[in-house]
């Protein structure tokens, strides 16, 4: 590969002397910046052609051999190379902190089940800043009063009856997020999703909100174990956080360009606000609006003036306000992603397509989704798409 790069440089250079543009020594800095220009050049095109093959280690290889250390982890964590991405990570050190740290949180959220919980909270103790991670990893455990203590005590946090009154505390200095990660910790969890929920509908009802100041605490809400969740009693606030965490997930595949999950999500939230009992401020057809105006942006047609301002104001709501949040943006390509199907034929409850590559099977034992849309859910929506209350986990 590198013949070609060589040749151009080769020809340039001939070009370069025949005009009398040598001059002491501009021309070696020249050319060597050339050279190393066009070698990431060729680098980048070849791991970008690896990744979309669904070779997302060839892809990061690529990149490591030119040093490009944060495009090679995101190449691993697309491709779900998760447990390779970690050990890149470690070794790397430093320069790849903050990949290491999500790759870490999405194998903890792999191994969130039995008998795993241990090693799921192994994997957090690794990262630096993880109190809220495991906080979040003891409130999913399903464990008896004793065994759930013990993980607290494990993880540095306050036993169950502790939490009642720290959360107690917190509701009334107005720490709202403290409040609702210490009722999750408590017996009665499903405090946490009173007053969780709550501040999101009031947000929403809003007009100066962002994905950012909503999607946190909808993020530690979901992590409420699941016998209480889908506890009869809890049927209304569950409908509601499945679909609040449907739109905000929209929006983030949005902000990822995630486009083959996006009309998805929007109609998991419409069929939801379609059939449950609900009170929050969403309406249908600001949903099916919102849809329209990403289509005709992403998909390249001429958008009107109204689809115009309505992306404008996706845009405004969608962007982060932290530069790292789009490192790693784009859609993800496990290996096999361009397999053909075999006779198991399975088709897309998304689009009603055959599943190209990988399926990954929903709790029915029935629906099906390829792995690559699967993973992509998951990273913006945590419950499944069948709208049960269960978390999906591709990892």
């Amino acid at each position: 590969m590198d013949l070609i790069p060589r040749l151009l440089i080769k020809s340039l250079g001939q070009s370069l002397w025949s005009s009398q543009m040598f001059v002491g020594g501009f021309f070696p800095v020249f050319i060597c910046c050339l050279s190393c220009s066009l070698l990431h050049q060729v680098c980048q095109q070849l791991a970008e052609w690896y990744f979309q093959d669904g070779c997302s280690v060839l892809a990061a290889c690529c990149h490591l051999a030119v040093d490009n250390i944060q495009p090679a982890m995101t190449s691993l964590i697309r491709g779900n190379e998760l447990e390779l991405a970690a050990c890149v990570g470690i070794v790397l050190g430093e320069a790849a902190s903050e990949s290491t740290a999500y790759c870490l949180e999405l194998l903890a959220r792999k191994y969130m089940a039995t008998p795993t919980w241990e090693l799921s909270a192994d994997l957090l103790e690794m990262i630096p800043d993880n109190h809220i991670l495991l906080a979040k990893l003891c409130a999913f455990y399903p464990g008896s009063t004793a065994e759930i203590n013990q993980l607290h005590e494990r993880c540095r946090l306050p036993s169950m009856e502790e939490s009642k009154a720290l959360a107690a505390a917190a509701e009334r200095d107005g720490d709202l997020f403290s409040a609702v990660k210490f009722h999750l910790l408590s017996r009665e969890p499903e405090d946490a999703l009173q007053i969780g929920i709550q501040n999101v509908k009031e947000q929403l009802a809003g007009s100066d909100w962002t994905v950012d100041s909503i999607q946190p605490i909808l993020d530690l809400l979901s992590y409420i174990r699941t016998d209480s969740l889908v506890a009869a009693k809890l049927t209304e606030v569950r409908s509601e956080l499945l679909i609040l965490c449907g739109y905000i997930g929209a929006l983030l595949a949005i902000r990822r360009h995630y486009n083959s999950i996006v009309p998805a999500l929007y109609e998991y939230t419409s069929q939801l606000l379609k059939r449950r009992e609900v009170r929050v401020p969403l309406k249908i057809e600001q949903l099916t609006v919102e849809l329209e105006a990403w289509r005709a942006q992403s998909n390249n047609i001429p958008p009107s003036d109204a689809q115009c301002d309505e992306f404008s104001r996706l845009q405004r709501r969608i962007q982060p306000t932290d530069s790292a949040a789009l490192v790693l943006s784009g859609s993800d390509y496990v290996t096999g992603s361009n397999l053909p199907s075999h006779s198991d034929l399975q088709l897309s409850c998304f689009t009603g397509q055959r599943i190209q590559g990988p399926v990954f099977l929903l709790e029915d034992g029935k629906s099906a989704i390829s792995l690559n849309d699967a993973l992509m859910w998951a990273k913006v929506n945590p419950f499944s798409p069948l709208g049960t209350g269960l978390r999906i986990n591709p990892f």
